[in-house]
């Protein structure tokens, strides 16, 4: 089947976050020393086909991809910001607010029960000023076209760079760092 009859198949997608940034560190004009949001964003694809029935999608997998935009607490757009008087290259000149990776490949890793599943790892993103925050991620095919699906993370805070402790490393990125097939950037040894 070609890529471009995906639609014909007539699949419902549920995008759901499985482990939510509770913090990062705000990286201001300092892109070298920027810290990601801790713990990684972790999104899991369910797929159901024309009978009701979950499966994985392997056809279509190489078609999907996952991309991330900021929000504020509230849900109002925060992708591009005015830096303040003197901290940006020109005043008044829009800056943008998320860096990182910021589009996902879907993965397909085994859950903590041990059952495959379809995930979007984000796992090298960072905010560029401090406030509280949400992530919404969006699951689109690769030929373009309206989201598949879209989620939106519970408000997490991005402190300034003095204040800033990580949190500890979760049992899910262990877990799924562990399989290899994304990398979190985590030495074995910390763990």
């Amino acid at each position: 089947m070609s890529e471009s009859n995906f639609a014909d198949l007539n699949r419902t997608y549920r995008v759901t976050p499985i482990q939510q940034p509770e913090l990062g560190a705000a990286f201001d004009r300092a892109y070298l020393s920027r810290l990601p949001l801790q713990p990684p964003l972790i999104i899991q694809l369910d797929c159901w086909d024309a009978e009701g029935e979950l499966t994985i999608p392997y056809d279509e997998l190489p078609f999907l991809v996952c991309h991330l935009s900021l929000l504020t607490a509230a849900g109002d757009d925060a992708s591009m910001a005015s830096p303040s008087l003197g901290s940006g290259p020109v005043s008044g000149e829009l800056v943008a607010m998320l860096y990182g990776t910021l589009v996902a490949s879907a993965a397909e890793m085994d859950d903590m029960a041990g059952a495959p599943g379809v995930y979007f790892v984000f796992a090298d993103v960072s905010v560029r000023y401090q406030g509280s925050f949400r992530l919404q991620a969006s699951v689109y095919r690769i030929t373009g076209g309206q989201p598949l699906d879209t989620c939106v993370t519970e408000p997490f805070e991005v402190v300034g760079g003095s204040e800033y402790v990580a949190p500890p490393l979760t049992e899910l990125t262990q877990h799924f760092d562990a399989q290899g097939v994304v990398r979190f950037g985590v030495p074995r040894a910390e763990w």
